[in-house]
């Protein structure tokens, strides 16, 4: 008999949407459930690594429940299909119903893991079984490796609400043959620079700087309030609204081509 860990559930809203932050950025995820901190959490980035995200939800804010906390796990999931769990549960959002892991034990090349093998989706009419994937597909990013990937030299901090990030992409919109956008400070203040418009977004003290990165890495940042690190390299935006991380790492711009290149991390650990 497989080993599980069951919760029960009745709105999980809150779970499809913290997977959803993921799922523009990559199919497959990578979720561990952290049985010490009783919460679910999630780092992933997209195939060239010039957006990297982090999140993490506690099960009680995820609208689950573990049946018995004796029997809590730190369990490493695969999963191949972001959107195809999401629409799983979609079919659960009416009454109560339970959400199950099966796991097993995993051999790695020098430690033990749990890994989850299967959800089960239950309720009084529907039962469902999702396949999850094998961990070898999945490059883990270590709380070590992910603190190298946030550090930069921040030239300014900034605050950067929700309602204006919706306004940038608004703007965005304007000129959508133009793939730039430059973060820049100047003059006492922070700018966000297209190729049509050029928008204040906070005060500023005597930093000067500029960055520049591609407007799809933006669109991949959750409409959230955030404060914004601007470094050399790199923009970290770490939100106020849910426990988030998003990174974006700067474009070097061809002026004759509009092209651009990408950023590595410069971690040997997660080269390609």
């Amino acid at each position: 008999m497989a080993n599980t860990l069951e919760f029960t559930a009745k709105n999980v809203k809150p779970f499809s949407a913290w997977l959803k932050k993921f799922a523009s950025i990559e199919k497959s995820l990578l979720v561990e459930v952290d049985a010490e901190n009783k919460c679910f959490i999630a780092k992933s980035y997209n195939k060239d690594k010039s957006i990297v995200k982090y999140a993490s939800i506690s099960f009680e804010d995820s609208g689950l429940t573990p049946k018995k906390a004796a029997d809590i796990v730190s369990i490493k999931v695969g999963i191949y299909d972001i959107a195809r769990v999401i629409k799983s549960l979609d079919h659960f959002q009416s009454g109560d119903f339970t959400f199950t892991i099966q796991y097993a034990e995993v051999l790695d090349e020098n430690s033990k893991n749990l890994a989850g093998t299967a959800f089960l989706l239950r309720s009084t009419s529907l039962k469902m079984k999702i396949e999850t994937s094998s961990l070898k597909i999945f490059k883990n990013i270590t709380p070590e490796v992910f603190e190298r990937i946030v550090e930069t030299n921040v030239a300014t901090k900034f605050d950067l609400p929700s309602v204006t990030i919706e306004k940038i992409e608004d703007l965005c919109d304007l000129d959508k043959e133009y793939k730039f956008l430059e973060v820049m400070a100047k003059d006492k203040k922070v700018f966000v620079k297209g190729k049509t418009f050029e928008l204040d977004v906070a005060d500023n003290g005597d930093a000067k700087a500029v960055l520049s990165i591609y407007k799809d890495q933006f669109y991949k940042v959750d409409v959230e309030s955030y404060v914004v690190d601007l470094g050399d390299d790199k923009l970290v935006f770490r939100s106020n609204d849910t426990d988030t991380v998003t990174v974006l790492s700067m474009v070097v711009k061809d002026e004759r081509y509009e092209e651009g290149a990408e950023d590595d991390w410069g971690i040997s650990g997660l080269e390609k």
